[in-house]
């Protein structure tokens, strides 16, 4: 009973959290920090620790069952929609990745604040120093010079993100977001006369661990971000990051999440604005489905070198992305189905066409005017023809089908 209390105040916990959140609430728990409901997959890995508990519990003799496993127990956990980005939806995301990173924009031009505080730091940020040497230089807060960069709208000198290296590797290549964080410079050859790819030392499984082929597309984005580093003073040695923080450090898997889910709102602001339909939920994981979705489609569906790329041991991934594929080539049937419809129906109206004009086909046989004028010949001077008229095989009408039974005697025998 215990047990299942647990369970059921979980349960009911994240109900009330998530009807709090949606009429407005804005809850925070001792450490101010927003609170959030737990998922059903969260409260099932809840359950699964304690039945893990109760399990040395048995095996120590405490207890003689375990009252965490049983049908009562189970939290049923919906599977979450796994899709991926069309072609045009994933051009739109690349494009609205670089509009948000932007190139270096001095504050000096028309509009920018010449008094206050504001002008200050637009000098200074015009003349090319960071954040945090302008709040040292005026004796700033560091959030108060973060407040007047938002309002001036300008991307400071020497801050690079690499936006759109980020949305270009993960959807080019197919890698996960940690190893994304993880790769570092020596990893990546892209000179090499093999073909150029990067090599992923550490993942989560053993196929983890793999050397990715480049596309062309892919060496030229790296080769522009590696340029883009050096400029803005980030560390580009062998040792470090290929797709740094701000600071040269590791980016995080959540910073990477940020900056997927930043130009996923910012290309379906611009699809709607055009009346298409919205992105789906884009997630880095989207943009793994996406490289497979587009790999399948380039390489013939080789499914096996896809797993070598994307470092999967099991294919069941891989091949819900091939199934969906499959799904949407199907979609072709319909105007198979509909073009052969239409095609009887111009061949019922080219035979009433020649009825009214006195020309008469029969169903299966010659022409009735061909029956008397056709001779026949003799079988023992021409054994390959036949003696009699019923011994010709059926001929079909032109446009259908040549020597086949009719459809409907078909239906009747199945």
């Amino acid at each position: 009973q215990l047990c299942q209390a647990f369970k059921a105040h979980k349960l009911r916990e994240a109900a009330d959290l998530r009807t709090a959140i949606a009429a407005g609430a804005d809850l925070r728990d001792r450490f101010g920090r927003r609170r959030r409901p737990l998922s059903a997959s969260s409260i099932r890995k809840l359950i699964d620790v304690l039945a893990a508990v109760l399990d040395d519990a048995v095996e120590d003799e405490h207890i003689d069952r375990n009252p965490a496993r049983g049908k009562r127990m189970r939290v049923r956990v919906p599977k979450p929609p796994r899709t991926f980005l069309e072609m045009d939806e994933l051009v739109a995301l690349v494009d609205a990745a670089t509009h948000q990173e932007g190139p270096f924009r001095p504050v000096g031009a028309a509009g920018a604040p010449s008094e206050g505080t504001a002008g200050r730091v637009a000098a200074r940020l015009a003349a090319g120093l960071r954040p945090s040497e302008i709040g040292a230089e005026l004796g700033l807060a560091k959030s108060t010079v973060s407040y007047h960069v938002r309002r001036l709208d300008v991307t400071p000198a020497g801050e690079y993100v690499g936006r759109r290296a980020v949305i270009e590797i993960l959807a080019r290549s197919g890698v996960r977001a940690s190893e994304l964080c993880d790769m570092r410079l020596r990893d990546i050859r892209l000179h090499d006369p093999d073909g150029a790819r990067f090599r992923i030392p550490d993942s989560k499984t053993e196929a983890g661990i793999r050397e990715v082929q480049m596309s062309p597309d892919l060496v030229e984005t790296f080769v522009e971000h590696l340029d883009r580093l050096r400029r803005a003073g980030l560390p580009a040695g062998p040792d470090a990051y290929a797709v740094p923080n701000r600071c040269g450090g590791r980016m995080t898997r959540q910073r990477v999440g940020q900056i997927v889910r930043e130009a996923a709102e910012q290309a379906t602001r611009d699809f709607v604005a055009r009346g298409l339909r919205p992105l789906p939920h884009t997630t880095p994981h989207s943009l793994r489905r996406t490289y497979i979705s587009i790999a399948l489609l380039a390489n013939n569906f080789d499914v096996k070198w896809v797993m070598s790329q994307v470092g999967h041991a099991d294919s069941k991934m891989t091949l819900d992305v091939y199934a969906q594929l499959e799904q949407r080539v199907e979609r072709s049937h319909g105007t198979a189905f509909d073009g052969l419809v239409r095609k009887a129906r111009e061949q019922l109206r080219t035979s009433q066409i020649e009825a009214d004009e006195g020309l008469h086909w029969a169903t299966n046989g010659p022409r009735e005017s061909e029956i008397g004028s056709t001779s026949i010949s003799d079988p023992a001077t021409d054994p390959g023809k036949p003696a009699n008229l019923q011994d010709f095989p059926p001929m079909a009408r032109p446009g259908l089908e040549p020597g086949t039974p009719r459809f409907s005697v078909v239906c009747s025998t199945n």
